[in-house]
Parts: C-alpha cells; structure tokens; sequence
C-alpha cells in the first residue's frame, strides 16, 4: 500500500520534523556528514530537559527523597528477538533466551496491582521483550490470564511486526488481541529496526490494527520514518552508518545497551570528567516506571540492566516486597546508590580499584559512561545482585559487530 495512505497519524512528531531522506547508494544531498559527529545527549539530563552548563558536585543527591510508588511497569516477556538491532537497550537478539511464564506473569502483574492500590494509586501495564509475539500461544494465555484475573488492562504490547506475513493472520491476531482487552499496539519501526524487518510487514501490520482497533489505537516508532523508508538490509555498511548517524542526530537518545556498544562511534565524545554531578535521582528514586524481565529482576524504566530487585529469589517473592526493601535499603545497592549520589561519573570513581579503564576515546554522554562500566561489572562477575544478567548485555557477536571495535 502506498506511504501517502499512512499520513495523518504523526501528530506527536514535531510538523517541522525534516525526513530521513536516504536511498540505496544515494546520500541525502549534503545533510549526511560523516565527518561531523551527533552530540548523543553530552552534558545532558535527560531528566530535565536541558543541557548542563555546569557539572554539579558530587553530593548525597537522595536527602530527603523517597522512593517513588511504582506505577507503570513493562514486563518483558522475553529476551528472544528475531532482530539484533544496533540500538536495542537490553541487546536482544536471536541468540537470546528467558521466558517469563504464564505464572510469574499473573504473579508479577497482581503484585504490581496491589503495589499502586496500597498507595491509592492504579497500575499501567503493557507487554514487551525482545519480542513479545515470539511464543503467541504464550502472549495470549498471558493475557487471558490476566483477564480472567480481573487485573489492570493491558495498556499496549510491543512488537516489531515481523510476523505479520499474510492479512489474515495478522487480522486473527489482533482481533484475539482486541477481544483480550489491549490498549494500544506499539510498532517498533527505525533504521535500526529496518535492517531485519520488511516495511511490507510493518505497513501490514499498521493498516490491518487500524481497522481491528482504530486508528487512535495504533502508534508506531517513528512514523515519519514508516512514511519515507529506508531499506537497510540493501545498504553496505558505509552507507547503513551514514543512516544510523543520521537518525542520532535526528532523534537524541540515549545511549544504553547494544547502542554503547555498536552506535557510540558515531558520536562526538567527550572525556568522563564531562559527566561529573549529572546525577540520577529521578531515574533511580524518582521515576514511576519500571521493567520486570523474564528472570524477575526489576529494572528503573530507562536504565535495563541496573537490578533494583528481584523477585522468587532471596526470600523475595512479591514486587511489593522488592520495592519495600529498595525503598529503605537503596543504599545498599552499589550501582544505584553510586549513580544517585553522582551520576555515571561517580560510578567510574568505585570501579576504578576495581580495574575498570577509561575509553580513552571518551564517552557519548553520561548513559555511555554507565553501560560501558556495567558492561564491564557483568564480564568480570563483579555485583551481581546490582547489574545483569549477562542476557541483558552484550556479547562476544555485539562486539564483533561494532564498527569499529570500542577504543
């Protein structure tokens, strides 16, 4: 079907927003410049909105706060995912395992519901992986489960569309999706995601939930990319990262996962030091959001990989009892307790006895700092209990894949 048909849909994109115009063996017309590098969020806090001018010293950022009431939290049902995309935060892929059963799912998603409750709060659920439609049956019991239960509705579920080969199967599917109680069906669709899953599948997939649930009821990452693609898989890998540049420097992310190891490159870098008092409170203490992954670790909303908790284990069995002792015991944990007092710089001041080495490269910006020293935590065994599992961080094929090798 033709991208015209898609348009009308991208009101949240700013309308001045100038389209990713390459095309196979073309570069657009002097906006791709490789010599000039993306600023990946340096000396910025996501958090508040603005660029640090000044770096603040290190102090006990956590005076007085509380930990905030968890109320929305994404359970990732999987690390499995037919795509290893560049910019994936948990480095999923298809050599990857875990699966969140139908018991802990109901189990972590009534713990949840209690957890907001007790606080007058209500609970925002949805559904993610790696790649949720990788077991069907099991997303849907999952789901009936969770119906039957008489939970919190399911407020969306990720895919990146890559099983909807035929109409009529992706018809079935979210009509059974639509009759379970879904929300919203997020589509994950980029470059990075471009390079494994034909736009055919996407643009089947967008029409067919339109019609199934409405068209208010559809999102896609990023619709104006869906509206003038790129085919990846048919670029070399000069112009792929010609492509992957340029969408840094148009969408400013950050840069966490396969991306610090695959993606930092592309970016303009500054020495650690840059980094010194952006601190983490509000992702740490302050955020409302969370993730649970197939093993039962609890992750903050934007930061995979940093264990706040975890469930089934320890004598822990409950979301609420996990957030409890997070609550009172924070500081106990050495990776939140480090970030919060002082950001991804404060951090590299306690691996450093431990023999972590600068990039001598430096660092993209301050969530590159954290993940690089994370990553090295989760190859040397080293905390455990604060960072992993090895599932959610790169490996010997990631590294193989940066262009070029982190230095």
């Amino acid at each position: 079907m033709p991208a015209s048909s898609l348009k009308g849909d991208n009101t949240w994109i700013h309308k001045s927003f100038t389209l990713l115009a390459v095309r196979f063996g073309v570069n657009c017309a002097g906006r791709i410049r490789p010599n000039r590098l993306p600023v990946c969020l340096s000396g910025y806090n996501p958090h508040m909105g603005k660029r640090s001018t000044n770096a603040e010293p290190t102090t006990d950022r956590a005076s007085g706060e509380t930990l905030a009431v968890w109320e929305f939290a994404g359970l990732m049902l999987t690390y499995w995912c037919n795509a290893r995309c560049a910019f994936c935060y948990v480095c999923s892929g298809p050599d990857r395992d875990g699966e969140m059963s139908v018991d802990d799912a109901i189990g972590h998603w009534s713990s949840l519901d209690r957890l907001a409750a007790a606080h007058g709060r209500s609970m925002r659920i949805h559904l993610a992986g790696g790649e949720p439609f990788h077991d069907w049956v099991q997303l849907v019991s999952i789901l009936r489960a969770a119906r039957d239960a008489r939970l919190s509705p399911v407020e969306k579920v990720e895919t990146n569309a890559f099983w909807a080969a035929d109409d009529g199967l992706t018809r079935s599917r979210l009509e059974l999706l639509d009759a379970l109680g879904l929300g919203t069906l997020v589509i994950s669709w980029d470059p990075y995601h471009a390079a494994y899953v034909p736009v055919e599948r996407v643009r089947r997939c967008v029409e067919i939930a339109r019609r199934v649930l409405g068209r208010g009821r559809v999102r896609v990452r990023w619709w104006e990319f869906l509206h003038d693609p790129v085919d990846v898989r048919r670029l070399d890998a000069k112009q792929r990262e010609d492509v992957f540049r340029e969408a840094l420097q148009r969408h400013k992310d950050r840069l966490t996962g396969r991306a610090a190891i695959e993606l930092a490159h592309l970016c303009e870098r500054h020495s650690a030091a840059t980094f010194a008092g952006q601190h983490c409170v509000d992702a740490i203490l302050r955020s409302r959001h969370v993730h649970i992954d197939p093993y039962g670790n609890i992750f903050p909303g934007t930061c995979g990989g940093i264990i706040l908790g975890q469930t089934g284990g320890g004598g822990l069995r409950t979301v609420e009892q996990v957030w409890q002792q997070f609550s009172s015991r924070w500081h106990e944990n050495p990776v939140a307790q480090a970030v919060v007092a002082g950001g991804s710089y404060e951090l590299l001041q306690r691996v450093r006895p431990l023999g972590y080495r600068e990039l001598p490269g430096g660092y993209a910006d301050k969530c590159h700092l954290c993940a690089h020293i994370r990553q090295f935590l989760v190859d040397c065994g080293i905390w455990p209990q604060a960072v992993g599992p090895p599932a959610c961080y790169g490996n010997e094929a990631d590294r193989a894949a940066a262009i070029p090798p982190q230095s």
